[in-house]
């Protein structure tokens, strides 16, 4: 199955699911593939949008990639100086340390920003995991900084950015397509949460949110033989807004609702 292919056949999707949006349709970009049928749907996808803590899903991806599923096993240690805000998880093991499978979970499930950093660490710092987005041919996600300053979502910014497009194909290819071998990819998709939508689907997803209102979502959701891989951002908001992680899950809600109904 080739999830990079460009060559899509773009699907009817209304003007309605963009009129029921909140926030406004100028600030929500999406992008999304049925790779049952090949069609494709989005809006906006090829606009600058901020990565903010999902480069945890690439830097996985290269450790995997380099070290098989034994990377999982390896102990982080880390210390106080390492810890910062929004780390649910790493703020209780300081000292001790955690091996990289539990540091995955927590910056996947939990948005774990330290998490997230040790991650990007050990796949050899930003730089090392923007080369490997190269060589998985995604030409637009570039990681600079780590966290916090990665999730400050300036719209100006471009530093720790991607597209829409190119956060969805580079997701996969790595649980989906051939860019790691079968037992790896099950590793690296059991580390991501799994909600039920409306509609019965089951959406496999990693999220995250920062400044402006911001809010990032890419995963797979599925129903029967259906498989849809979607990405979506939502930015609304001065920069001490926050962004919602519900409000980025109900465009994708949305979105496969419309896509139900087109076909």
């Amino acid at each position: 199955m080739d999830v990079s292919r460009r060559a899509v056949v773009a699907a009817g999707v209304g003007t309605g699911l963009l009129a029921a949006l909140d926030p406004a349709p100028d600030e929500v970009t999406f992008w999304a593939q049925d790779l049952f049928t090949g069609r494709c749907a989005r809006h906006r996808s090829e606009e600058t949008r901020p990565v903010l803590t999902l480069s945890a899903g690439p830097a996985l991806g290269l450790l995997l990639h380099e070290r098989g599923r034994a990377a999982l096993a390896e102990e982080v240690r880390y210390g106080p100086g390492d810890v910062v805000g929004a780390s649910p998880v790493c703020g209780w093991h300081v000292g001790t340390g955690l091996p990289v499978g539990r540091l995955g979970d927590a910056a996947l499930r939990r948005g774990d920003a330290t998490a997230t950093n040790l991650l990007l660490r050990r796949g050899g710092g930003a730089a090392a995991v923007t080369g490997f987005c190269r060589r998985l041919g995604d030409r637009r996600t570039r990681l600079d900084r780590s966290a916090p300053q990665s999730c400050t979502a300036a719209p100006w910014d471009p530093r720790d950015t991607t597209t829409t497009a190119e956060l969805a194909r580079t997701h996969g290819r790595l649980v989906l397509g051939a860019a790691l071998p079968p037992v790896d990819r099950a590793a690296l998709l059991a580390l991501f949460p799994t909600t039920a939508l409306p509609g019965g689907w089951s959406l496999t997803h990693a999220s995250s949110t920062g400044r402006y209102g911001t809010a990032v979502l890419v995963g797979t959701a599925r129903r029967g033989r259906r498989v849809v891989l979607a990405a979506a951002t939502v930015r609304a908001g001065q920069p001490g807004v926050v962004g919602s992680r519900s409000a980025v899950t109900g465009v994708v809600s949305a979105l496969l609702t419309e896509l139900d109904a087109t076909w």
